[in-house]
C-alpha cells in the first residue's frame, strides 16, 4: 500500500512539473464578525480566500488505514497544500447576518506552479 501511495505522489509531482508556469487563480473566503475588529475579520477572510485559491492548484492527499483482525482500527487522511501566492487584487464585501457581520473576501493571485512543486515536495518529505 505504501509503494502504491508513493507512486501516486511521484506521478503527481512529475506531471505538474512538465507544465510549470505562472497562472492566475481566484479564491473566496468569508468570516463572521461578532466581537472582533473589522481589520481582524478582513484579515481572516482574506487568508481563507488565499487558501481557497491555493487549493485550486495542488493538494497532496495521503490516506492511511490500520486493520487489526479484519476490523478498521485507525483511519487517517492527511492533506498538504503549499505554495507562494502573489496577490494581485483583493476585494471585500460586508453583509449583515443574524449572528453579526459577514465579511467576504475575493482574492486574485498569481501562482508559479514550478515554485509550488518544489514547496509541496519539501512539505511531503518533511512529514515522512
Amino acid at each position: 500500500m505504501r509503494n502504491f501511495l508513493a507512486a501516486i505522489v511521484v506521478v503527481i509531482l512529475f506531471a505538474s512539473t512538465a507544465h510549470a508556469e505562472i497562472k492566475t487563480y481566484t479564491g473566496y473566503g468569508e468570516f463572521l464578525m461578532t466581537n472582533e475588529t473589522i481589520d481582524y475579520a478582513k484579515e481572516q477572510a482574506e487568508l481563507l480566500a488565499q487558501r481557497d485559491a491555493l487549493e485550486k492548484v495542488c493538494v497532496f492527499v495521503k490516506g492511511q488505514s490500520l486493520m487489526i483482525d479484519n476490523e478498521l482500527s485507525d483511519d487517517e487522511v492527511i492533506t498538504i497544500s503549499a505554495g507562494i501566492l502573489h496577490v494581485t487584487d483583493t476585494k471585500f464585501s460586508l453583509d449583515m447576518d443574524e449572528g453579526g457581520i459577514l465579511i467576504k473576501s475575493f482574492v486574485t493571485a498569481q501562482i508559479d506552479t514550478a515554485e509550488l512543486d518544489t514547496l509541496l515536495e519539501r512539505e511531503v518529505n518533511k512529514r515522512r
